[in-house]
């Protein structure tokens, strides 16, 4: 018996095997080499609340952290339970990313079959987006976990599920309290009632009164969320960026970026001057971009699947790119996509013999480029070599200034050994409100070298000015590129003489 062929549960013992060994083996290459990869900005901010109180971590200001508390209490727990160390604080996010892919295959049997939705799922436990979502110390994959199974729920639900009722409001509810974005799985899960046929789904009145409940439990909760999404987005105009060119840029550039890394992730480098430099890396963007538009395309040719599901469908792939007109999300803010792709990629083999394998085997194949890169593949900075490279090389007569905001004291703290003297750009604490404009590099490294006779500068390169140019007309005795994204430079109060 076939799991489409109603809303319950697995039937048969082959079908449970199916999906445990779909989840064993991605659980597998989620705690491969958890612990092997620098942390970097995003996963210092997640990894400095570790030593705060509960409390602390509710309280913490929008301003200074524009997500909701949950996901960062649930890394919390991970560091209790497993250690401060990489792998500790990512166990969690680890074993969240291998579960997602039960309901997410759950979801795919019931409106295809259970054969295809094992290849669609065994192209998420291994796909390197998946997996790097699993190896960060961030919230993602805990939305992308709770955003699965409220998808799933949802749909048993309306086809008549009685557990779904009581379970739908406190799974949307923990998603909310875990990232604003999951907003978007609960626009999916509530329109998916409109698309079961009426005579097989339950009555409106007790669809209306599930959703007016939430919208009632959520209310004290909405006013954190309009200020979360607003903190985001209102960065750009801090920054004194050109909003139309922005706008411009994030369309050719950002979101064709975005859909083509729905599988490779951070195997491709973002949309800029070094992915422009390397042919291999156009071609391989190109590849991705045409393959999984292609397999968008089939979907909504598949015979198999009701209209009103193929509209709800295009709904869910196309409104999380409507965020790209005040924000400027990374793919792996928006695993909703995975939705639309897993049915995709399910429809394609499902209709096509060896499409399930073959895309399985480019996708694992993947994985041993992104087992080889040591720093974590989104942004390529490698802290725990740039903070080794300077304690051994720093004198006692110099200074030590940290670019990159003050996530970068965080880091450096994380993996310093030694008690050493640093400045860090943008203050030590980020949980704090920081209403005091920024301050130019180069004011910090004037005000440095006025004291010491040479500093050591560590950049996590976000683009903009290089180091060279923030040191203006001092002479600088070494440069060393320790990653893609991030530079040591040893920097002497000599100013530099004129040719």
């Amino acid at each position: 018996m076939l799991l489409n062929e109603g809303p319950g549960l697995l039937h048969r013992r082959a079908d449970w095997m199916i999906f445990g060994s779909v989840f064993i083996l991605g659980l597998f290459l989620r705690l491969l080499l958890l612990g092997s990869k620098s942390l970097w900005l995003d996963e210092a901010l997640a990894s400095g609340i570790i030593d705060r109180s509960l409390l602390q971590i509710i309280r913490m200001p929008v301003s200074a952290v524009p997500h909701p508390p949950l996901g960062f209490i649930l890394i919390k727990l991970s560091s209790m339970l497993f250690g401060h160390g990489e792998a500790g604080l990512r166990a969690f996010s680890a074993v969240a990313s291998a579960l997602a892919v039960l309901p997410l295959m759950a979801f795919v049997s019931r409106r295809i079959n259970v054969k295809s939705a094992f290849w669609a799922g065994l192209i998420w436990a291994v796909s390197p987006f998946a997996v790097s979502l699993g190896q960060e110390v961030w919230l993602n994959s805990f939305t992308a976990l709770i955003g699965f199974v409220f998808i799933d729920l949802c749909d048993r639900t309306w086809h008549g599920g009685r557990t779904g009722k009581f379970l739908l409001i406190p799974v949307a509810l923990t998603g909310m309290l875990v990232q604003h974005l999951f907003v978007f799985f609960i626009i999916a899960g509530f329109s998916l009632y409109f698309t079961v046929p009426a005579e097989r789904r339950i009555s409106l009145k007790v669809f209306l009164i599930i959703a007016c409940m939430f919208l009632l439990l959520f209310a004290p909760f909405s006013i954190m969320l309009v200020r979360q999404a607003s903190a985001r987005a209102d960065r750009f105009v801090r920054a004194g960026l050109d909003m139309t060119a922005l706008l411009i840029f994030k369309l050719k550039f950002r979101i064709p970026s975005v859909f083509a890394r729905l599988i490779p992730g951070g195997l491709l480098l973002e949309a800029g001057r070094q992915l422009l430099q390397d042919k291999k890396q156009i071609v391989f963007w190109f590849v991705f971009c045409a393959g999984q538009f292609l397999l968008i395309i089939n979907l909504f040719f598949y015979r198999v699947l009701e209209k009103k599901f193929k509209v709800w469908l295009l709904m869910v792939f196309l409104l999380p790119f409507t965020l790209f007109l005040r924000d400027d999300p990374t793919v792996r803010h928006l695993t909703i996509l995975w939705i639309p792709l897993t049915l995709a990629i399910a429809a394609a083999s499902d209709r096509w013999k060896y499409a399930g394998p073959a895309i399985a085997l480019v996708t694992a194949v993947m994985l041993l480029p992104y087992f080889n890169i040591e720093s974590y593949p989104y942004h390529r900075s490698d802290w725990r070599t740039a903070v080794e490279y300077v304690e051994h090389n720093v004198q006692a007569d110099e200074g030590i200034f940290i670019m990159g905001g003050p996530s970068g004291g965080l880091i450096w703290d994380y993996y310093s050994t030694y008690d050493l003297s640093r400045t860090v750009q943008g203050g030590d604490d980020p949980y704090t409100e920081r209403t005091t404009p920024g301050v130019e590099a180069y004011v910090f490294i004037d005000s440095l070298l006025k004291e010491y006779e040479s500093i050591w500068i560590i950049h996590d390169y976000w683009g903009g000015p290089g180091t060279s140019e923030h040191a203006r007309d001092y002479t600088i005795l070494q440069e060393k590129w320790i990653s893609p994204a991030m530079t040591v430079v040893h920097v002497s109060s000599e100013k530099k003489q004129a040719p």
